[in-house]
């Protein structure tokens, strides 16, 4: 594995973020579920034609997508701070090897 290197720090990093997005999509999505649009909104053309129904059926839709897209950068994040650790160990192992190679 010559030749590749990890830096853990920008891995770090990068989960935070990612956890961050995470957290301000799904602030996003409590604010759009806590003040949802009435059948008010679209006045009586709107309740005639049948705009609410259809609106309400897209932002279920949407809100779901964003719900699921917190959910996965939120995952990814503590997947990428696994990596990192796993190369921080790696690293701390490699480096104990060489420590007792060179006391013989």
């Amino acid at each position: 594995m010559a030749g590749i290197r990890v830096d853990q720090g920008w891995i770090a990093d990068y989960a935070r973020t990612a956890e961050q997005a995470g957290d301000d999509l799904a602030t996003a999505l409590r604010a759009l579920r806590g003040t949802p649009l009435t059948s008010a909104a679209f006045g009586e053309l709107g309740r005639t034609v049948g705009s609410a129904e259809a609106y309400s059926g897209a932002a279920a839709v949407l809100q779901q997508q964003v719900e699921r897209a917190a959910d996965a950068l939120r995952a990814a994040a503590v997947n990428l701070r696994t990596v990192a650790a796993e190369h921080s160990s790696a690293d701390d192992a490699q480096a104990h090897v060489i420590r007792s190679v060179r006391q013989l």
